[in-house]
């Protein structure tokens, strides 16, 4: 069995539980004689090292985790344990923004201590460039401790660390219950987060049963496998559109994305130029050059699955002002009777803002939806023939048709859950047939 808490059994785990579980009665006590007693190298006003472990995995607020002070050249973060505690695995939430990275420990260590004086580095928690709000440390084996340290030197994103939630578990294989979370894509290039795509994470909290979902928004370089593999694992990926043409992106910034669509682990929704980025990768990738209508060889193409709706004028590449729209709500035909769609009359309505599109399913996608009346787009949303990875040319995430918007969301969220989020073992899942109201 795999040892990822997320496979899937994660669940909201009430703060008494969270503290039993940890430590033992009596842990969380005001005066901290009856539990472990945390203390800093320096804390921000408002902030306590106690906030680290008062139960409180999500909470920004600085009464409820520790901040280290601004300008120091580095940071320590030390709990003592009342009697010696076996540890095997270290789970650390950090930074203070719910969404996005923000002063965080960028390079740090955590140090074991069996008296409480003398120190020892854990070489498997060290990492030099902290990418993940939510990591989880396995050690090798487990260590009879009386003090842990984390020993910050660097923060990033910011001017001093943040850790929100310090859990500790004896053995380096336990089953760490984790609560969903999701990896949203920013897929612009600029690297500041949070920014294009946070929507995805308000519509699927307005689903039912999933209203604390956590997430991560991730510039598009972030997107990796090796991010990804990382425990606790996340349910799913949903990458958003972005506003230059093809000939103008980074080819380079899409190559995680390209290995992360190869292995096929992770359920993903995609979004108009997100939906546009899966395709050319499926078709082209990302080592050859690709080009948009204004500035390729008609006779030559090099990623004709590409293209525009249609033209009033030719410009330069980037400048759409001589570009054919379809904006707003507008009709989607199902062809396949495809999961994600479940509840919604075969053709529904969903927002719309682009003039591109992707002209043809690459090999191994399928497409489940077309132009409804009076749409102009006739690829709208292309699936991975065996994976829940959706390329959709409208929004759900932005406003406009909410019932279609979390019906879509809701559905999505359940087919994650039920391949079991990132799963390097999931298994290939049926194929959709021909809607039973139409033809395909």
């Amino acid at each position: 069995m795999d040892r990822c808490a997320c496979r899937w059994r994660c669940t909201v785990i009430p703060v008494a539980a969270i503290a039993l579980a940890l430590f033992g009665a009596n842990t969380f006590a005001a005066d901290g004689r009856d539990g472990p007693e945390a203390t800093a190298s320096s804390s921000a006003d408002g902030s306590s090292a106690r906030g680290a472990i008062d139960g409180d995995r999500f909470s920004t607020d600085p009464r409820k985790s520790w901040r280290g002070k601004p300008g120091q050249e580095s940071w320590s973060w030390e709990v003592r344990f009342p009697n010696p505690r076996t540890i095997g695995a270290i789970l650390q939430v950090v930074g203070d923004h719910d969404l996005a990275l923000r002063n965080i420990p960028k390079s740090y260590i955590w140090q074991a201590s069996g008296d409480g004086r003398t120190w020892e580095d854990l070489a498997e928690t060290a990492v030099k460039d902290e990418r993940r709000m939510f990591r989880l440390h396995r050690l090798t084996k487990a260590l009879e401790v009386q003090a842990l340290r984390l020993t910050i030197h660097a923060a990033a994103e910011g001017e001093f660390p943040t850790v929100r939630e310090v859990e500790f578990f004896a053995d380096p294989n336990a089953d760490v219950a984790f609560e969903p979370w999701a990896v949203v894509v920013t897929t612009t290039g600029e690297k500041k987060v949070p920014s294009t795509g946070r929507t995805f994470v308000p519509l699927a909290r307005e689903c039912k049963g999933w209203e604390k979902l956590q997430a991560q928004n991730v510039w598009l370089g972030d997107f990796k496998e090796d991010f990804l593999s990382i425990e606790p694992r996340p349910l799913c990926g949903f990458l958003s559109g972005n506003f230059i043409d093809w000939c103008q992106q980074d080819r380079a910034n899409w190559k995680g994305v390209e290995e992360v669509l190869k292995k096929g682990h992770l359920p993903m929704w995609a979004s108009c130029g997100g939906a546009q980025g899966l395709a050319i990768i499926a078709e082209t990738g990302t080592d050859k050059p690709w080009d948009c209508p204004h500035c390729r060889d008609p006779k030559a193409p090099k990623s004709p699955i590409y293209s525009h709706i249609g033209h009033t004028a030719m410009k330069a590449c980037g400048d759409y002002s001589g570009c054919i729209f379809e904006k707003g709500p507008t009709n989607i035909l199902q062809t396949m009777d495809d999961p994600a769609f479940e509840g919604l009359p075969r053709e529904f309505k969903a927002v719309e803002s682009h003039c591109g599109q992707i002209e043809w399913p690459p090999k191994g996608w399928i497409l489940i939806a077309t132009a409804g009346k009076d749409a102009l787009t006739k690829t709208q949303c292309i699936r991975v023939k065996d994976r829940y990875i959706y390329a959709a040319q409208f929004h759900i995430e932005d406003e406009g048709t909410p019932e279609s918007a979390r019906a879509i969301m809701g559905n999505f969220l359940r087919l994650a859950k039920e391949w079991g989020g990132y799963n390097p073992d999931g298994k290939p899942v049926a194929e959709p047939k021909p809607h039973p109201n139409g033809k395909q």
